[in-house]
């Protein structure tokens, strides 16, 4: 302390009736420099001429839902998420766009768009008004095997939210002036995807595999589809459809089960009535060992689909196709992938994916290549088919690779409450076990490399699939010589266009 501070201390100190502070003694000097003490021995350096190995794969699954019943014989899959303030509701009906007559494709779509234009004596602004007051989104969806309606709201209005489902399920107004707006909608939608070489792709895709019959349509329509439908049509496709007999709820979210039964109870306990449509059959005739293709004078780029049928849902293929697929076509980097886009550059990217219906299913390989390297992409895709069962079988190594991506990939199928209740509903509507997402994950891991190399010997015979094109004929058509396939031409609605 300098000399000046002492003073100051001092006069402070006496002012108040205190002693002077004794003087301040100075600090010991420090002591004599020493040599360091020993440090610990350095950690070794890591090894960078290797990739770190990742770390063990975190087991995650699903918790089993809660099942109630209705009085009407509906069930209910419930899960509770904590302290959320939202609730997802879905229900589900096991019956879908395979049911519409024959040339009436779209119909049970637009049927599904008219159950929210008007309901329970209220108007279609009414009823939309309505579902924005208790802060609740409601969605509606039509596929192949299924009607899907969905409500997302807070917990607070779920009761009101239910009774407001149970109007637009059991009393729509289907109002002409509605349905007009909402056929011309979905014809000019139909329309603007014709635009599209990838729609094209699946709407012949799909009849390429599947001819007449069942799945052999896309569930939204194509526009001569559409113009024929009427009111008269819709009202018999609600009747025939929307039914519970079969169906199910899946509520996910903020509330207690109690509460959510009994909600549903009181607004759907007394609805009754059984199905009266029924699908159509599957096709028995062979796909043609054909190229189907879409012309898109112009195009820069072919949308490329090569598939084959497959088995439906509930096949005992279905985890070691969904590693195969996986190894071929699903990640990044996958053998057709890694082919088309990272060695060759034709593409921006390529994959491969099961698709499962009910009654039957496809596997298919789809990419948008460039048109000047068309029948090279398809010589490579049939390339890698036949490598599976030849010169590359797959290989311990990407057998765990693939079984490693799906695991890791498997909880963000859960991120939101909406998420959990749509991979619910897979169970009441493919008659799954309850335990089917909590012991999804320990039914990957055991497949083995040997059940994912048999499945695949089922699916690397290039002659058992279809080529689909979408693409510029008059560049592209030439270059297909030689594949031994004859060439077929369809319009983008999917029909046979001439020569």
């Amino acid at each position: 302390m300098s000399r000046r501070l002492l003073a100051l201390a001092a006069l402070s100190a006496f002012a108040c009736g205190g002693s002077p502070p004794a003087p301040a003694k100075l600090p010991p000097p420090p002591p004599p420099a020493t040599a360091p003490a020993t440090a610990s021995a350095a950690p070794a350096a890591p090894d960078r001429a290797k990739l770190p190995a990742p770390a063990p794969t975190p087991a995650w699954a699903l918790p089993r839902p809660q099942i109630s019943t209705l009085k009407n014989g509906m069930k209910v899959y419930f899960m509770q998420q904590g302290p959320t303030p939202l609730v997802s509701v879905l229900l589900v009906l096991p019956r879908g766009a395979a049911t519409e007559p024959k040339g009436k494709a779209g119909l049970t779509a637009l049927t599904v768009d008219m159950l929210d234009e008007g309901a329970g004596g209220q108007g279609a602004l009414e009823l939309s008004e309505a579902l924005q007051r208790l802060g609740t989104d409601y969605s509606g969806n039509a596929d192949v095997d299924y009607v899907m309606l969905a409500m997302n709201t807070i917990a607070d209005s779920y009761d009101a939210s239910v009774a407001l489902l149970a109007s637009i399920v059991q009393k729509p107004a289907f109002d002409p002036k509605e349905f007009a707006r909402r056929k011309s909608q979905r014809i000019a939608d139909a329309l603007a995807a014709e635009s599209e070489p990838s729609s094209a792709r699946t709407i012949v895709l799909r009849k390429a595999l599947f001819g007449d019959g069942y799945g052999s349509e896309i569930a939204s329509g194509t526009r001569p589809t559409l113009g024929k439908l009427g009111l008269a049509d819709v009202k018999a496709q609600y009747a025939a459809l929307m039914v519970p007999e079969g169906a199910a709820f899946i509520v996910v979210g903020g509330v207690e089960q109690a509460q959510a039964v009994k909600a549903l109870e009181a607004s759907f306990g007394e609805w009754k009535g059984a199905a009266k449509a029924k699908s159509a059959p599957v096709s028995s005739a062979t796909p043609d060992k054909a190229v189907f293709f879409v012309d898109y004078p112009g195009a820069t780029q072919t949308a490329l689909a090569i598939a084959r049928r497959a088995p439906g849902e509930g096949t005992a293929e279905d985890f070691p196709a969904m590693v195969m697929s996986r190894v071929f076509g699903e990640a990044f980097t996958s053998r057709l992938n890694l082919n088309l886009r990272e060695a060759k550059g034709y593409t921006y990217g390529a994959g491969s994916s099961f698709r499962r219906f009910k009654e039957t299913g496809l596997f298919g390989l789809t990419a948008s290549v460039k048109r000047e390297t068309t029948r090279a992409s398809i010589d490579e895709s049939f390339k890698e088919l036949r490598d599976l069962c030849a010169s590359r079988p797959i290989s311990a190594k990407e057998r765990d690779e693939a079984v490693g991506g799906l695991l890791l990939g498997f909880p963000g199928r859960f991120e939101r409450g909406g998420d959990v209740a749509g991979q619910l509903a897979n169970i009441p509507l493919y008659s799954r076990p309850d335990d089917w997402l909590e012991k999804w994950s320990e039914r990957v891991k055991s497949v083995s490399v040997e059940q994912a190399n048999d499945l695949a010997k089922g699916y690397c015979n290039p002659d058992e699939f279809v080529v689909v094109l979408a693409g510029d004929r008059k560049l592209v058509a030439p270059t297909l010589e030689g594949l031994d396939r004859k060439v077929l031409f369809f319009d983008a609605q999917g029909n046979k266009a001439k020569k």
